[in-house]
């Protein structure tokens, strides 16, 4: 979900309120979440998908969550991760037929995608300023990661995946530009499958404190982003791998630019009279639907890998290192067999340890039995993509990860003045297979409606985020987005003029969240997203009182950004559900000047949750004191360019420890028990070459070190927030 924007804390800041209270266990995700607009506005088949009518007894590999982290972590076991056969039937005599197979089970406590990644703001905007270089540069490979997946618009005819040799596995495939030329996972669609859209993001400031402490951080990031130690984790590293480090274009210098003159800043669109002090204004952000992003990349993985499936599409063949430099000539094949199982709307409600006997190398003897409300399932290994929700299967991590509400709401747009309105013809569009709205039926038809419609330009150029506005803390702000436009072509005699329900159909909802410090206790410890906090949702209905709308000089940087991206733009379909009569403004005090006339129109309002990280970094990695169970979560709002490649990351960890299973590795830790968790943390960046992988911060990673340190409450707090 969410806090958009401001300057992370640094280790002489205060600690939020949030790591002043006790911990929260959470518990299950709500049976009811409020609907969020995301998902009632976009037709998904898969919404309550099962691949199988009930719950296989066994997995290789079982996938808590079906977010973003989940849904990559799923993408990288099935697609990329290649050499975990090779490595087993090297390493086991026997060569029985299950020891070329990976089974994947992915779990979802609701209907698929339901959770943060289906609430959030839909942004995708990377740190660029007040954070170490390593982690800039980790948050910009995350952002061109998902941009080259959303920019892919089709597969090569008759590949089935791309086939890695074991030496090159410690690369995570498919990342940045390079991806745009090779298979995925994503469904072939006409451009811009997940309504990515490149922008300008803007961070603005209601405080002077918190933009002169921004400033001092954004000068540190440019002088610290210089050091091409060659270490492959700081900006300008001339590291080669298909993990590109940032280059001289990617330091904050070039990336983003602070403004103070209030001229200019009324220009971005910021309201002088509201209060609005300064802003940083960087070059690399996005708005997309994650929601649509991982609904496209589970349909293409169900298409290739489901169970019961025809396996055929799933056999590869795997070339053994005996193969390198033989001119291409296989001296050793295998078939891998990769399946996958989804099942939604099955709760995993309790983890429970198999212990095997010390001398039993049996498989079936180790790993974790996960508890559901339709029967029990037996895995190796787990992943945890659970963010808010992992204390409920880990109650250790109620001190490290916190669950937080956040709200959102889909405002309808005001019509523009007359002088703003397109010219006749101007804003049709043609989607990628050369048809109006994808209809190959409609294109004359498109032409003369086309006439009579006056559908408006988008409002905004550029992604938003507020910070200090009214009593926020540090770690709060707000945050704003636009959807495309549907652009329908109605009869003439079907005017709608400029009603709400008319605008709601056009599309081009403002998507805009925030307004914590005016919910109940900060929504600290909340994990119901059940409902929504009437004062909060009043105040993202006052948008108007922060930010110019149909500014001329915005329209006019908007029309040249969306002329620049139309061929990447996907006419969303609007599937005519409305749940603005369901969600009437409240009337309680809204803690802004804004007047009722001043409310921009409600189309939708939801909440979500955050995972807070007590020290503002995600948790990544195997989880102490549990052998094969793989953590990935707290994010703290700002997952979109973190979790792409931290579930990729887990992924690795997950199936090197089913290969050390595999290989009847008994090695035990103190207790006499497999600790599969340490084996991998051994070499936790490095792979048998020593080649590096997806190079996760260390400040990411889960260590009996750094716990101790949150527990103790001697972490630095660093916050990550957008």
């Amino acid at each position: 979900m969410g806090d958009a924007g401001g300057s992370p804390a640094t280790s002489s800041t205060a600690p939020p309120p949030h790591h002043q209270q006790r911990p929260v266990r959470a518990g299950l995700p709500s049976a009811n979440p409020t609907p969020s607009f995301w998902q009632t506005s976009f037709p998904n088949p898969l919404v309550h998908h099962r691949s199988t009518p009930n719950l296989p007894a066994s997995v290789d590999v079982a996938v808590v969550g079906t977010g973003i982290s989940g849904t990559f972590a799923v993408d990288e076991l099935l697609s990329h991760v290649q050499g975990v056969d090779v490595a087993v039937t090297d390493l086991n005599d026997d060569n029985d037929d299950n020891s070329n197979s990976l089974t994947v089970l992915a779990l979802e406590a609701r209907t698929l995608c339901s959770a943060a990644t289906g609430r959030n703001g839909g942004h995708l905007q990377p740190i660029v300023h007040g954070a170490p270089a390593h982690i800039i540069d980790f948050e910009l490979r995350n952002f061109h990661h998902v941009e080259a997946l959303a920019l892919n618009t089709s597969r090569k005819a008759g590949d089935d995946g791309i086939t890695v040799d074991e030496d090159d596995q410690s690369e995570c495939h498919g990342d940045y530009h390079d991806e745009i030329e090779t298979e995925s996972s994503i469904p072939p669609s006409a451009p811009n499958w997940c309504d990515f859209r490149r922008l300008e993001g803007c961070l603005g400031f209601w405080n002077e404190e918190f933009f002169r402490d921004a400033k001092r951080d954004f000068a540190l990031a440019a002088s610290t982003s210089t050091d091409n130690t060659g270490a492959g984790t700081g900006i300008g590293s001339d590291k080669t791998t298909n993990t590109r480090s940032a280059s001289e274009d990617d330091k904050p210098t070039r990336l983003a630019r602070v403004v103070e003159d209030p001229a200019e800043l009324e220009t971005l669109g910021l309201k002088i009279d509201s209060g609005a002090v300064g802003a940083i204004v960087q070059s690399v952000a996005a708005s997309l639907s994650p929601y649509k992003l991982c609904v496209g990349l589970w349909s293409g993985l169900l298409e290739r890998f489901e169970q019961g499936r025809d396996q055929g599409q799933n056999a590869k063949p795997e070339v053994g290192r005996d193969g390198r430099g033989t001119g291409g000539r296989v001296t050793e094949a295998r078939v891998s067999k990769r399946t996958l199982n989804l099942q939604t709307d099955t709760p995993v409600t309790a983890l429970e340890r198999v212990y095997g006997d010390d001398n039993d190398n049996d498989n079936a003897t180790h790993g974790w039995i996960l508890h559901t409300p339709r029967g029990n399932v037996h895995a190796r290994t787990v992943i945890l993509a659970t963010n808010a929700y992992t204390s409920h299967l880990l109650p250790d991590f109620a001190p490290l990860i916190r669950p937080v509400q956040a709200q959102m709401s889909a405002l309808i747009p005001p019509p523009p003045p007359p002088s703003l309105s397109p010219a006749r013809g101007e804003h049709h569009k043609i989607s990628g297979d050369g048809t109006a709205n994808g209809n190959p039926n409609a294109t004359d038809e498109a032409e003369n409606c086309d006439k009579n419609s006056d559908a408006p330009r988008p409002l905004i150029p550029m992604s938003y985020g507020f910070v200090g506005v009214g009593d926020m803390d540090r770690v709060m702000s707000d945050y704003l987005v636009q959807n495309p436009y549907h652009h329908h072509h109605h009869h003439h005699n079907d005017r709608h003029g400029d009603s709400d329900s008319g605008r709601d159909r056009q599309g081009g909802h403002l998507m805009f969240g925030g307004g914590r410090h005016l919910a109940l206790h900060h929504g600290e410890g909340v994990w119901d997203d059940d409902f929504v906090d009437k004062r909060v949702e009043r105040y993202l209905r006052g948008l108007s009182e922060r930010l110019h709308l149909n500014q001329p000089s915005l329209n006019s940087k908007a029309k040249s950004n969306d002329r620049t991206h139309q061929d990447r733009t996907r006419v969303a379909t609007d599937d005519g559900t409305g749940t603005e009569s369901s969600l009437s403004p409240s009337s309680s005090p809204s803690h802004t000047h804004s007047t009722d006339d001043d409310l921009l129109p409600l189309a939708a309002s939801w909440t979500g949750i955050i995972g807070h990280s007590s020290d503002g970094h995600p948790w990544i990695g195997p989880a102490p004191d549990h052998p094969g169970v793989f953590v990935c979560a707290g994010y703290t709002g700002h997952g979109m360019t973190n979790a792409p490649l931290c579930g990729r990351d887990v992924a690795r960890r997950a199936v090197r420890a089913l290969r050390v299973w595999r290989a009847g590795d008994t090695g035990r830790d103190g207790n006499g028990d497999r600790d599969i968790g340490r084996d991998i943390d051994v070499d936790v960046h490095l792979d048998e070459d020593g080649n590096a992988e997806c190079n996760v911060p260390p400040e990411y990673l889960i260590t009996r070190d750094r716990i101790e340190r949150v527990k103790h409450g001697s972490a630095g707090i660093y916050q990550l927030s957008i």
